[in-house]
This record gives C-alpha cells, structure tokens and sequence, in this order.
C-alpha cells in the first residue's frame, strides 16, 4: 500500500471516528430513536430516560438488553417482542409492556406500517443504556417457527452513542412522522 493510500485511509478512519459522537443515537435502516429526557432519580445511581423508538415495517431492533427495567407503551402499530425465556408477545398501539434489568430481548414490527414505542428506562447512570446481546440471534432462536412476516423482514444490528446530547423532538417538528416522499 502506498504511503498516500495509507495517509487516506487513515485520515478517513478519524473523520469517521470524530463523527461517531454527532451520529443519531439508532443507527440502522428502518429505526429511528429520539431522545425526549434523562433524569437522575432519587434512588442513588439510578436515572428515568425516555425515548421515542420508530420501526419501518419488517425491521428488526437486535437482540440486546439494558441496565436497568423498560416500561413499554405501543403508541402506533404492531411490534412483536421477543425476551429471553418467555414466548413471542404481541403488543399493539395503546398496550405496554414490562421488560424486566437485563433480560436479553429483540423488537419486530409486524404490523403492515409504522410502529412506535414509548421506552421508559429505569437504568443505573453512567451505563450504556443498550447492550448488545452476545448472540444476536439467540431471541429469534427461541422460536425457529417465526419466520419473516410476508418476506419483509430486515435484521437490523444497532449501534448507540449514549453521550451525544439530545436532539430535538419529534414534537419540535410537525412532519416528523409524515411519510418521505
């Protein structure tokens, strides 16, 4: 390898490598995730964070847990959850759901649109707030039956920069969850 090739490629890793801490919290296609509030608690090293998570049809959050407990709410679509132990559940808009700290878990949309949760997390501060699971896999194992629903489904492996500051909200902007043209 050339020295000028080598100097690029270099220069291009901590371009990348800089930008990691400004990328969006969910990295991945069909995932979005805003950020609406991080607050310590009055239980010592522990803090509430709520975020706003969005799915495209067929996407799959992989499989991961937290440091803490999840409160769900559905707030539009279907989402299919899968935690470590327990059978597939279901949960539509309107219904939650409770994962309990460290329970391996992953996230389906099977709806045949968009999908929302609201994720109440209630974590040790100063952890990541998402750990990947050490087999990506092993949720959707539990279960060989459940195949990709209506040959749609994307395997989506996440990536979280929990020290980038919050963003705006969706609800700073009206068209946040209009359809792209």
């Amino acid at each position: 390898m050339t020295t000028s090739r080598l100097l690029t490629a270099a220069l291009l890793a901590s371009l990348g490598a800089l930008a990691l801490p400004f990328a969006s919290h969910a990295q991945g296609a069909g995932i979005t995730r805003t950020d609406l509030q991080r607050h310590d608690l009055s239980v010592p090293g522990r803090e509430a964070v709520q975020v706003l998570v969005g799915f495209a049809p067929g996407v799959v959050a992989a499989n991961h847990h937290h440091p803490g407990e999840e409160i769900v709410y559905v707030v539009e679509g279907e989402l299919e959850y899968r935690l470590e132990g327990r059978p597939p559940a279901v949960v539509k808009a309107g219904e939650v759901l409770f994962i309990p700290y460290g329970v391996n878990h992953e996230v389906r949309n099977v709806g045949k649109g968009k999908g929302a949760e609201l994720a109440t997390y209630i974590v040790e501060k100063g952890k990541p707030l998402v750990v990947p699971a050490a087999s990506p896999k092993a949720a959707v194992g539990a279960n060989p039956a459940a195949g990709p629903v209506e040959g749609k489904t994307r395997h989506v492996e996440l990536t979280f920069a929990d020290d980038a500051p919050l963003k705006p909200g969706m609800f700073d902007s009206p068209t946040a969850w209009e359809d792209e043209p």
